[in-house]
């Protein structure tokens, strides 16, 4: 018991008293520490093949929050130009390969919302937490997001919705990721 709750003020409630990560989902009695895991295969940036380490099983992993640069549903809504750069400049390989060196040989920790864990494909929805030793814990999916690399998703309820928007906005208004080809007028008149 004394164990989890130094857990619980380590990884969540320090970090929110001192402003340094800020997870917005972090107070909400709807998520729970899921298991720690560690990395097999990206099988896209926002879906991972995970070792689970203390139930010893594999599961797949579907990033609460965040969209893939690749989904048909994503890139609909977007600008002709939008998605020619995406195609171009392999984006959504390169969201893989940002995934795969911010998890190669790391045990990081899952955290699921309490009910409704899986989606229609059985897969785990999951924040993935990297933990680091100087800054806390690296949020995966608001990074993605952050990067320009993904995008914020509508299709699952998550509480870190209007937080992973102001990461979006962020990367669009500097160009990353997704966003680096786009005119000054093309990113102000893409729909919030």
């Amino acid at each position: 018991m004394v164990g989890c709750r130094v857990r619980l003020f380590f990884w969540l409630i320090l970090p929110m008293c001192i402003g340094g990560v800020g997870f917005s989902w972090a107070g909400s009695p709807r998520y729970t520490f899921y298991d720690e895991a560690r990395l097999l295969e990206v099988l896209g940036p926002n879906l991972l093949k995970l070792k689970l380490v203390k139930r010893d099983k594999v599961v797949v992993v579907r990033l609460i929050g965040v969209g893939s640069p690749r989904n048909r549903d994503r890139v609909r809504g977007l600008k002709s130009e939008v998605v020619s750069y995406i195609d171009s400049n392999r984006i959504w390989e390169s969201s893989a390969d940002f995934v795969r060196s911010l998890l190669s040989d790391k045990v990081i920790e899952l955290w699921t919302r309490r009910w409704d864990r899986f989606d229609e494909k059985n897969r785990l929805l999951a924040y993935v937490m990297i933990p680091t030793a100087s800054e806390g814990s690296v949020d995966l999916n608001g990074e993605i997001i952050r990067k320009g690399l993904g995008f914020v998703t509508r299709d699952y309820v998550h509480v870190t919705f209007v937080h992973y928007r102001e990461l979006e906005e962020e990367a669009r208004n500097n160009r990353r990721g997704i966003w680096g080809g786009l005119s000054i007028g093309t990113i102000s008149s893409l729909s919030k």
